[in-house]
């Protein structure tokens, strides 16, 4: 879009956005790379493309290891397509390479939430392997500190939990625009 021309041509490199799952990756990703006029890039989508089965089956069949070499592989081909907005999965930037990786080549930019926000958005679990337990709010707030370190390294962070999509996305563009003007 015209009004953000001037941030695009400063953006020299993909912009990755990291975040629990229900933290608004796919949404935002959606937004901002409309309102930039880029493709968006879903490495769990391009995962599940390139291994023709779903990433629950991917886990099943050969292993966190073997899925999270795949992700690695699918945000380096992200990479070489320049100028994108990436949605990663959760768990991207915990595997060291890949953090290195996203850290060094994107914009990486951490959408936050509380863990409360997190399972109301997401709704129902029946589609998240991770919160089948006794207790999925409990595993959020585990599961976020146990990220929180690995999430922090990003170069940005946008709390999302009162934010409609819309308005995250303009906070991410608002953000990056600080960013970029102070490194």
């Amino acid at each position: 879009m015209a009004e953000f021309s001037a941030l695009k041509s400063a953006i020299d490199r993909p912009i990755c956005l990291v975040g629990m799952m229900g933290s608004g990756k796919s949404l935002v990703g959606r937004r901002l790379a409309k309102l930039l006029d880029l493709s968006l890039i879903d490495t769990d989508s391009e995962v599940e493309r390139t291994a023709g089965i779903r990433i629950s089956e991917i886990f099943e069949i050969a292993g966190e290891a073997k899925f999270r070499l795949m992700e690695r592989q699918a945000i380096t081909d992200a990479l070489g397509k320049g100028q994108a907005v990436l949605s990663t999965g959760g768990g991207a930037i915990c595997t060291p390479e890949t953090a290195e990786l996203l850290i060094q080549e994107t914009y990486v930019i951490w959408l936050r939430a509380a863990p409360e926000t997190l399972l109301k958005r997401i709704g129902s679990v029946a589609s998240r392997p991770l919160l089948h337990t006794e207790d999925p709010l409990q595993t959020l707030r585990d599961l976020e500190k146990a990220r929180e370190a690995d999430y922090s390294r990003a170069h940005i962070t946008v709390k999302t939990d009162r934010l409609s999509g819309q308005a995250a996305a303009l906070a991410v563009l608002q953000s990056l625009d600080s960013y970029l003007t102070v490194t």
